[in-house]
């Protein structure tokens, strides 16, 4: 059980925007808020429990808020296991599942490598331990508040022998209301099973389909999307509104908006959840990449306020 202990906590400014950041819990963003000239304060994201911050949690049954970074891969990977360049590869299932998820960036404390009023630099470097990610990685995050909102950018490099796959993302979970709307444009969705896993990929149903603005759903939705415009916006039942714009290899959305919780996912990805093993079932446009010995992938998003 990864333990993640309290850390110092990092809070940025700039114009009406405070963004707090805890590098030892996983290298996460603990709250981002606004406040408004008429002195009410926006949480944009589900705050982290204080007591989590003060007192560590465990790296693998974390709090539903906040932000993590996704590395070296996003969501899931079939029981754990793929086969790649001639060799079987076994992951660790995530306690409780059949499947291993998410990667490690978000179960280790980073660290902080430059810090100033409105920006801070941290990092992670892994090294593979039997029955763990099997390449050595590098990694850095960097958040930098500024006047419109927030832009962060994670990159990782392999430091290892061999080619390894490579992905990655972030991992909001955004304060929800009633009355929230979301609009984004996606051609295609990846259905999953019951398990959490795509099997494969369709046209966008109705049901799914945030083409225009629309409530969130009251019953549970949980959506791989890929072929967005890379542009989505939640509004506020008040009117206030955050435009989440994705850099260049984000190419997948997943949307997770579970019934009657105080928070909704939307998530920038570089590939759907078991690409590795879709793309080696012949599927394409799965995000899957491939990073050679000393290639860094980086992916950038950004946060637009209009409090």
């Amino acid at each position: 059980m990864p333990w993640l202990a309290s850390g110092p906590l990092y809070t940025l400014h700039a114009g009406a925007h405070t963004l707090t950041v805890a590098p030892a819990a996983g290298g996460r963003m603990a709250t981002f808020r606004t406040a408004r000239a008429d002195g009410h304060v926006i949480d944009w994201l589900a705050p982290m429990p204080w007591q989590a911050l003060e007192q560590g949690f465990d790296g693998f049954q974390w709090p539903k808020a906040g932000s993590y970074p996704l590395l070296p891969f996003s969501n899931r990977i079939r029981e754990g296991r793929f086969r790649w360049d001639g060799r079987d590869i076994d992951l660790p299932a995530h306690p409780g599942q059949a499947h291993a998820m998410h990667g490690f960036g978000h179960a280790r404390p980073w660290t902080v490598v430059e810090q100033g009023r409105d920006r801070i630099v941290m990092a992670l470097v892994h090294a593979p331990a039997g029955g763990d990610w099997p390449w050595a990685v590098s990694a850095c995050q960097t958040l930098r508040l500024t006047e419109d909102g927030l832009d962060a950018e994670l990159a990782i490099r392999n430091d290892g022998e061999t080619a390894m796959p490579a992905g990655g993302g972030f991992h909001p979970f955004f304060a929800r209301l009633p009355g929230m709307r979301l609009q984004f444009d996606a051609m295609h969705m990846w259905p999953a099973d019951a398990g959490g896993v795509a099997t494969g990929r369709t046209v966008v149903g109705n049901r799914e389909r945030f083409l225009r603005e629309r409530h969130l759903p009251d019953a549970d939705l949980s959506v791989y999307y890929s072929g967005w415009k890379r542009v989505a916006t939640l509004k506020r039942p008040d009117g206030a509104a955050l435009t989440l714009r994705a850099g260049d290899g984000l190419d997948h959305l997943v949307l997770h908006a579970p019934g009657g919780c105080d928070f909704v996912c939307v998530e920038p990805v570089s590939h759907v959840a078991d690409a590795v093993n879709l793309s080696a079932r012949g599927w394409e446009g799965t995000g899957l990449r491939r990073l050679a010995p000393g290639d860094t992938a980086a992916w950038r998003m950004q946060w637009q306020v209009a409090p």
